[in-house]
């Protein structure tokens, strides 16, 4: 959660979203930031207006975040989850074991766990609670604008003018593969993915694709496995 009273906005943080770029951006205008000590980084909506909102913020503040096609975000996901299983104590206890037995294989995640997981309300599945969870309020959109990961430049420029301040020396954060790389419309990580992968992102991001337009794929295009 990313918070400035001086400029009243509320930055509601997607994991893998581009989220260390917007925070680093947002810095020099901020006043309750990343690390928080009064919230937690991922914040959704329902748990913002019930455990964080006494001042009111959320009916007075300008809400904003940035949102990424859901195939490339949850792998992404993986990616993070797999790096904090060897660096914080408390990822390593409950992560460990599970990339101690598949390695890096992300359909086993998927199909084994992620499937089984309770993403949105679990601490440790974070990087895959669903994207409307930190956009919508009983299924009607609250926030007041949405940049998009894929086009983050260009919608971090947007942004600044909308906040009425200047971003300077932007610099990218967790990138593994740059944007300007990828065709547009074109997935970074479409090769990673098996039929099975596909049908599930399909199944707990129907309201993602549905409230961003990003387009579903076909299982039936992909391979059984890899």
């Amino acid at each position: 959660m990313v918070i400035s009273d001086r400029y009243k906005y509320l930055y509601f943080v997607i994991p893998k979203c581009g989220s260390a770029t917007v925070r680093h951006a947002l810095e020099p205008f901020t006043d309750i930031g990343y690390p928080v000590s009064n919230f937690a980084e991922h914040v959704t909506i329902p748990k913002f207006l019930d455990k964080y909102d006494e001042a009111g913020r959320f009916d007075t503040h300008f809400k904003f975040t940035f949102v990424r096609n859901p195939y490339d975000r949850v792998y992404s996901g993986f990616r993070q989850d797999m790096y904090a299983s060897t660096q914080w104590d408390h990822w390593i206890k409950v992560k460990k074991p599970i990339f101690d037995v598949i390695g890096d294989d992300f359909n086993a995640y998927m199909l084994d766990h992620v499937a089984r997981a309770d993403v949105v309300n679990a601490w440790d599945w974070i990087s895959f609670c669903p994207m409307v969870a930190f956009t919508h309020r009983d299924g009607r959109l609250a926030l007041n604008w949405i940049g998009r990961t894929e086009t983050l430049d260009r919608d971090l420029a947007a942004l600044g003018d909308r906040l009425g301040v200047s971003f300077q020396a932007v610099r990218n954060f967790n990138v593994r593969v740059p944007q300007s790389e990828i065709p547009p419309g074109a997935l970074k990580y479409r090769d990673r993915y098996t039929r099975g992968t596909v049908a599930l992102v399909n199944e707990l991001y129907a309201d993602d694709f549905a409230a961003f337009g990003y387009p579903m794929l076909d299982p039936d295009d992909f391979p059984a496995s890899l």
